[in-house]
This record gives C-alpha cells, structure tokens and sequence, in this order.
C-alpha cells in the first residue's frame, strides 16, 4: 500500500491546509506532549485529529486491529494544539494476526506493516511512531501496543478542565497515591492490583473509583486530580500537598 493509497480515503473530508494550521498554531502556546522523533513533524490542531487516526486506521486495517486514541486525543478540544497524537492498538489481536505471542516481535512487526504502507517510522518501549504526512506537512503519532487495549483506554481518557494546570500523567500519579494508601498498585496499563503480587483486582473503572474514593463515585470522578479532590472533599488538599511534594510531580506553568 502506498501514500497516496493511505490518503486517497479522506478526499472528501474538510482539511485544515497550511495557512489556517498557522493561524491556530498562533493563537496557542504549543506544548510537546511526548519526545520529538521526526525532526519535521509539526504541532497540530484537534480540528484534525479524525484525519489524522483516519490515516492510520487505513494500514491498521491490514491487521484487524484499530488505533484507540487516549490522553487529548480521546476528548478532542476545538482550537487546541498538541505536539504528538497517542493512541493504543490491542496486542491481543495482532498477536493473532501475527501469529506471533513476543511483544517485542509483535511491536517489531508492526512497525514493518507502516514502513512497507510507505510511512517514515521509529520504535521506543511499547511504542511504534509514525510519521503521518497531511497535505504540506507533517505530525507524529505514538502507537503503544498493549494487552486489553479496549480496557485500558478508559484509564488513559480525561476530563480535564480548562485552564487546569495538571495533565494525564498527573491523574495517575494521584490514582497511584490513592491506590498505595488502599495497599494496592496502581498500574496504567493494567489496572488496579495487589501490591504482593501484581495479580488484578478490577480493570473496570468504575469498580476502580468506587475501591480509591468510597461506593458512591463513579468513573466520572477519576476523570481529572480536580474531580479527584472534589470526590474527597475533606482530604483532596492533603493528597495535592504530598504529591506536590513528590519529584516526579510537575505542573504546567
């Protein structure tokens, strides 16, 4: 499968074309959401989004599977710009595809499914990156290949208010601190599990709100650290200051 053939499926779609990717790019303070490995690609608008998993889910249609966007990518937001689109693909079903069980062969696989489709691409970790070229230029995309894909990303789709200073990577960390009180693991590609043994306890969210914050919360409250801290109103400012207090915690300026 060529470019062209890739492409040719969004014909009728309204692209958003070089001077009005501009003038949104103006408008927004850019911030890298993942690191940069295609020296080109460019940061996008969420109006393009569809184009852009559209695209992907072209060569993913090859092996069955389909790409499931997560962090900003999942809630899209009119006029804002993101450095990377993340989505998750289900190991599960490339492995039968494949017919392969090693993640690192199936990730390896993959990868080789892109560059024969005519695709610039890079691997690191869980994650295959892809070089999605749309009219004049282009953006990347990191594809992490995990188990349970369906499942897991619930974990990874935010509510997060605007103006808000944390981001995804700050709600987990806060479902970490909350699971740790609990005695138990926090993990954001498996779920919620015994600390001795890493063996699962729930990868159903609302069952996992309902284990962290009390039996009346729902999936809805783990949706941002705001949610979280209104879902325990007498404690949410003592779990900011000690995550505050952690190194691994950051915040947007």
């Amino acid at each position: 499968m060529k470019i062209k053939d890739i492409l040719s499926g969004t014909a009728k779609r309204r692209h958003l074309r070089g001077p009005r990717v501009k003038r949104l790019l103006q408008k927004s303070l850019v911030i890298k959401e993942g690191g940069n490995i295609f020296a080109d690609a460019q940061p996008f608008a969420h109006e393009m989004i569809p184009d852009i998993i559209a695209t992907v889910n072209k060569v993913l249609s090859q092996t069955g599977a389909t790409a499931i966007p997560i962090g900003s990518g999942a809630t899209p937001t009119p006029g804002k710009i993101s450095g990377d689109l993340d989505l998750i693909v289900d190991q599960d079903t490339l492995a039968r595809e494949f017919k392969l069980e090693d993640p690192k062969l199936i990730r390896k696989k993959l990868r080789q499914v892109f560059d024969l489709a005519g695709l610039q691409t890079g691997q690191s970790g869980v994650s295959v990156h892809v070089r999605v070229p749309m009219e004049d230029h282009s953006h990347q995309v990191d594809i992490m290949v995990v188990p349970n894909a369906g499942d897991v990303s619930k974990f990874h789709t935010h509510a997060i208010p605007q103006g808000s200073p944390f981001k995804g990577v700050n709600k987990h960390i806060a479902m970490s601190y909350l699971a740790k009180q609990k005695g138990l693991k926090w993990s954001a590609f498996k779920g919620l599990l015994k600390r001795e043994d890493d063996s699962m306890i729930s990868k159903d969210v609302d069952d996992i709100a309902k284990i962290l914050l009390g039996p009346r919360a729902t999936a809805k409250d783990l949706g941002s650290v705001e949610a979280i801290m209104d879902a325990m109103p007498d404690k949410g400012q003592q779990m900011l200051a000690d995550l505050r207090a952690e190194p691994n915690w950051k915040e947007l300026a």
